[in-house]
């Protein structure tokens, strides 16, 4: 971080009415973005909490395995389905409204559930339905968020904006499955789901505090839901830069989860080392993040956006097929270090030249759909990279498919708009 930054954010700025930047919309203090940064804070680590929880739950009150497999299911179905509307919503709704509303729900949805399990009236369909709603909301929360930050930041600070929640959510990525399965051990699923009802709370109430000057925006015509979406798409098609970028993450997300979802086969059945080996490698994947969440500001300091993106998947790719040759525990985790550092500006870089490109009163929609874009092979990735594990009994094959989609998509778009595509000059 350079001295102005530590500066600015030692010393924000407390402007009473928010001012047009450049003719684009309001910014005002930053006291707005460590809000909304608390926020998000605040709200995913309460995701940790009930997406331990709640399996656990269902565990205890089944013993099933099967049953408890239906909740982790539950959590991608709902972001499939009402993915667009919620996109839609964050474009025509106030987002700062939204999010205050989305964590409010949160916290009412497991509060009631936690009062059933403290009466001992909580049966495994409730559970469920618990578990659905929660992650119906998710889709919702993420548009109005993403959608937000760009009104909480000068333009030129949307790179550095974007590195620090990263760099949240990395760490939260390497501590939250420590402190929730911490809370459940030590609190029981009772006093989790009530801290997690807590949290929700606090989360509504960050938004809250967020001047209402700073996020609200000029009102526009819309049509019907479908219009909105064909709007939405109809940009994306006609800004191939951000299309080749979307494309290029579906890439680099099926190469990846090829791999990452069948780590913990490879290492304990296949290398015979010990469940610890497996926290090890992720806990390596969540410092890369963490790492490459920071660096991100000061690469785009000196890298077009669009090549920082290709060059991100370039390294990632090759970093993987260092797995071909490299065996020992500690060299993977070391691969693993740069594979999520590199991901990591990958994402903060798509994240701010998304917000830079896209207009204000679509860019809810155009978010859920790139997501969407990056989500698409996720349930394929890992029956794709089991099925070669288990057909060959070997893990090279997986490791060499992988590196060669991620080097493949980089590659090819090397020669596509998004290697010249600019943003926003980055404040240094």
């Amino acid at each position: 971080m350079t001295q102005a930054e530590s500066r600015e954010d030692a010393e924000p700025r407390e402007d009473a009415e928010p001012r047009e930047d450049a003719g684009r919309k309001p910014v005002a203090s930053l006291r707005n973005f460590w809000l909304l940064l608390s926020a998000f804070f605040v709200s995913t680590a309460g995701d940790w909490l009930y997406k331990l929880a709640l399996p656990l739950l269902v565990l205890r009150m089944t013993g099933s395995a099967f049953q408890t497999s239906v909740v982790y299911s539950l959590e991608y179905w709902p972001y499939l389905l009402f993915a667009m509307a919620g996109g839609v919503l964050a474009d025509r709704a106030n987002r700062r409204t939204l999010l205050i509303r989305a964590d409010t729900a949160s916290a009412t949805v497991v509060g009631l559930l936690a009062v059933l399990v403290w009466q001992g009236a909580a049966a495994l369909w409730m559970v469920y339905v618990a578990a659905f709603t929660l992650s119906s909301i998710s889709p919702l929360y993420q548009a109005s968020f993403q959608g937000l930050v760009p009104r909480t930041v000068e333009p030129k600070r949307l790179s550095w904006a974007n590195s620090r929640l990263q760099a949240s959510q990395g760490a939260l990525d390497i501590a939250g499955p420590l402190l929730g399965a911490g809370a459940v051990a030590i609190l029981g699923t009772l006093g989790a789901l009530s801290l997690d009802s807590a949290s929700f709370a606090l989360s509504a109430l960050a938004a809250a505090l967020i001047t209402r000057a700073a996020v609200q925006r000029r009102t526009s015509e819309h049509g019907t839901v479908l219009a909105d979406v064909r709007a939405a798409a109809s940009f994306l098609r006609a800004t191939p830069a951000l299309l080749c970028g979307a494309l290029l993450s579906t890439g680099n997300a099926f190469g990846l989860f090829m791999i990452e979802s069948n780590m913990i086969v490879y290492l304990v059945r296949y290398r015979h080392q010990a469940v610890a080996s497996v926290g090890i490698v992720f806990a390596a994947l969540g410092v890369g993040s963490l790492v490459g969440a920071l660096l991100a500001p000061r690469v785009l300091r000196a890298v077009k956006p669009g090549l920082v993106i290709i060059l991100c998947t370039l390294g990632s790719g090759g970093a993987t097929a260092l797995l071909l040759v490299l065996r020992p525990l500690p060299a993977i985790a070391a691969v693993w270090v740069i594979v999520g550092s590199c991901t990591m500006i990958f994402i903060v870089t798509f994240f701010t030249l998304r917000q830079q490109l896209v207009p204000e009163n679509m860019l809810g929609r155009v978010i859920v759909m790139t997501r969407l874009l990056a989500f698409a092979p996720l349930p394929l990735a890992p029956l794709v990279g089991g099925a070669i594990l288990g057909a060959t009994g070997h893990f090279w094959p997986v490791i060499l498919i992988s590196a060669v989609v991620q080097v493949g998509a980089a590659t090819g778009t090397l020669f596509s708009p998004l290697r010249t595509v600019t943003g926003v000059p980055v404040a240094s």
